[in-house]
């Protein structure tokens, strides 16, 4: 058995997620800790560096080599993948160098993605969905995170930043997004929103119970709906052959995944791309994101992913 492993990692606005992964996907070394307890002070790629020479030698000592590092952020990248340039939900990790910064440091190939690009990844292998053709992952969580397979390779775009549809406007929000804009998708079909509601309108129900105590609410049906309305957009502009809809966000008790999927329905164009759609909701895994950021960053030490 190969000793060689992938280092992937998933940095999250409340957790980080690390492991360490074989070429047959074996996670070993996994851990899940407050991004607190890795971002300590006010130098973001020295605490991370710090921490990853301190997890590389606990490799070592398995007897386990680390061939590279694969990151993904729940952020813009540069289009080179070189560089985080904004981060809404970790503002601390902004316009940084990672790539050429912890390369150096580590003295391994560091490879970096937006987060949703290792969850479908992850979730192509999971479910068997061909490489070829258009892929759409709508992933909600604290916001909400797409991304867009041509052919097996995610869609980068002029900047780096091809498929927010979290960032789309929505007519009549002035709500302020976490990009700076005002009126987002995101802010009123992500799990702020649901946080927000918890303070506002529902002060006495912990979130993880918001669906079970009044998911048949006119608020809570217009937050799924929003959630439809988000995937539908990916859907009428790409016709794509799967859609991977994930998260946190469909992952919570009760959550009413039939309506979601009737109102996706309802708000897809007919008759096509309506009929035939190919929708999988995915799970909400713990190491997804981490096995996913190795599959990747393992095709592109490969030199198999452009």
């Amino acid at each position: 058995m190969s000793r060689r492993r992938i280092i992937g990692i998933d940095i999250g606005g409340t957790n980080f997620r690390i492991g360490a992964v074989g070429p047959e996907g074996e996670l070993t070394r996994f851990r899940k800790i407050p991004v607190g307890q890795v971002f300590r002070t006010e130098a973001p790629l020295d605490d991370l560096a710090t921490f990853l020479k301190s997890y590389c030698a606990i490799l070592a000592g398995d007897g386990l080599e680390t061939e590279g590092i694969a990151i993904g952020f729940p952020a813009t990248l540069d289009r080179e993948r070189k560089r985080v340039l904004q981060a809404p939900n970790i503002p601390f990790l902004e316009d940084l160098p990672v790539v050429e910064d912890l390369t150096r440091r580590l003295g391994v190939p560091v490879v970096i993605e937006r987060d949703v690009v290792m969850a479908v990844f992850y979730d192509r292998e999971k479910y068997h969905v061909p490489a070829e053709g258009i892929t759409v992952g709508v992933y909600f969580g604290t916001g909400i995170g797409s991304a867009i397979f041509l052919d097996g390779t995610p869609l980068a775009g002029k900047n780096g930043v091809a498929g927010e549809v979290g960032h789309i406007p929505v007519d009549g929000s002035e709500l302020l997004c976490g990009c700076g804009n005002r009126g987002c998708m995101e802010s009123l079909a992500g799990g702020r929103y649901l946080t927000r509601l918890c303070e506002t309108v529902y002060p006495g129900t912990p979130i993880g119970r918001l669906f079970t105590e009044h998911g048949d609410e006119a608020l809570l049906r217009q937050f799924v709906d929003r959630m439809a309305m988000a995937v539908a957009t990916e859907v009428n502009i790409l016709d794509p052959d799967t859609v991977l809809v994930g998260g946190g966000v469909p992952d919570m008790a009760d959550f009413p995944g039939p309506y979601l999927l009737e109102r996706i329905m309802a708000h897809t164009r007919k008759p096509f791309p309506a009929q035939g759609l190919h929708i999988l909701f995915t799970d909400d895994e713990e190491a997804k994101c981490v096995i996913g950021a190795a599959r990747y960053g393992r095709r592109r030490l490969e030199g198999t992913l452009t």
